[in-house]
């Protein structure tokens, strides 16, 4: 016991360091610039063309490595691509110790194969068999076949040239990325396990007859209130936890994108979704997207990470020629997300009570005077940038809002 304490001491010293994890920057050109590139490269590996080639330059994976560790706020990422090989260095805490752990690997072509060489968890070596091991396992266990196959084919395709990472492949099939629903579960994205909705037809077939019912009803609220009551309804006595999830998966096929279908249950084909007519929060269809959009992210993966790409969509907005940055549309992800959250804490006795208007305003805080079409010059002029402190304390505000909604006490 005393031997396999220390060994564990001395392990945990290995690979932790009293360095502090550096915080991130982000601005709109580096969002723009990691959604161009994943958007090029999502298109270029459907292409039915029979080639495939991907280049990344450095200043690509700068943009999206700072992406990444504003994605993922405790952790920071970097990178650099060399004619010798690409550097890749991730750091993060290590649980509450107050120490960090760091991992860095570098990656070549050798042998005629793109691959893991070599890394270090802290102090300790890791072999690049281990290193590339785990890469393949991870790639299996998070996209479906044979995609996965596929894309461990290109990858192993890379060559450096002119301080350029190129991936070619000269005969090749599309390759239509689907992710895993049940294995899709890494721990920095995921705070509990992906539960499926089995009964969401039965929701979604009680929205259409609501707005064949209701043809002139625009209001989420009113779909909404009215589904929720349904699933109370169906799983009585304060039990609806489930029925509520079910129906809350429907909302966000039928007026966000039926894209979503494949996470609330796989088993139903998109094709079988019916079309619904677009519905409005607070009298804005865009308000309806961003809180649906959100509550599914959450579902899917967590509280943080759907705030964080809440952020970075709002961030690209910033850009020049963009809509702005809006304090309105982040209160909107953050009510989807609390709702997902919360959902199983929904207090059933007001849900009957409550009128459309009610329920709206118990789902979606006050948004009056949240500033929005803020240029990336105004946010760093006005709120000291994303991480500054106003920029921190408005947002304080919203949660304090959502933190007295009516539904959920």
């Amino acid at each position: 016991m005393l031997s396999g304490s220390l060994l564990l001491l001395l392990l945990f010293w290995l690979i932790s360091s009293n360095d502090v994890v550096p915080k991130s920057h982000i601005n709109s050109a580096d969002v723009i610039s990691s959604q161009t590139i994943l958007s090029h490269t999502l298109a270029e590996l459907r292409s039915n063309s029979g080639r495939i080639e991907l280049i990344f330059e450095q200043p690509q994976l700068d943009a999206l490595l700072n992406v990444a560790s504003y994605a993922l706020p405790a952790a920071h990422f970097n990178g650099v691509i060399s004619p010798y090989g690409v550097a890749i260095n991730a750091q993060a805490p290590l649980l509450s110790s107050g120490r960090s752990v760091t991992v860095a690997c570098l990656l070549l072509n050798e042998s005629r194969q793109f691959a893991i060489i070599n890394c270090r968890l802290g102090k300790l070596p890791l072999p690049g068999a281990l290193a590339n091991w785990i890469l393949k396992q991870a790639v299996k266990r998070t996209v479906t076949t044979p995609a996965d196959k596929q894309l461990l084919r290109l990858f192993a395709s890379g060559q450096l040239t002119a301080n350029r990472l190129v991936f070619i492949d000269e005969n090749a099939s599309p390759i239509e990325l689907n992710l895993r629903n049940l294995s899709y579960t890494p721990a920095a994205l995921r705070q509990e396990p992906l539960v499926l909705a089995p009964d969401i037809m039965f929701y979604l077939e009680k929205l259409k007859q609501l707005q064949q019912q209701y043809p002139a009803e625009r209001r989420l609220a009113f779909f909404a209130l009215n589904l929720l009551n349904t699933a109370q309804q169906r799983q009585p006595n304060n039990i609806a936890n489930s029925q509520y999830h079910d129906a809350t998966w429907a909302l966000i096929v039928a007026f966000g994108s039926r894209r979503f279908i494949h996470y609330a249950n796989s088993e139903v084909p998109a094709n079988q979704v019916p079309s619904f007519r677009p519905v409005l929060l607070r009298g804005r269809h865009d308000l309806t997207l961003h809180f649906l959009y959100s509550a599914a992210i959450k579902l899917i993966s967590s509280t943080q990470l759907s705030q964080q790409i809440g952020n970075l969509k709002e961030i690209m907005d910033a850009a020049e020629g963009g809509s702005g940055f809006s304090f309105v549309d982040l209160a909107a992800d953050y009510a989807g997300i609390y709702f997902a959250e919360h959902i199983h804490s929904i207090n059933a006795a007001k849900l009957k009570t409550m009128s459309i208007t009610e329920f709206e305003a118990a789902v979606m805080p006050d948004i009056a005077d949240l500033p929005e079409g803020l240029s990336e010059h105004q946010m760093q002029l006005q709120f000291g940038g994303y991480q500054g402190q106003a920029f921190k304390q408005t947002e304080q505000k919203i949660f304090d809002r959502l933190q007295q909604l009516a539904l959920y006490h």
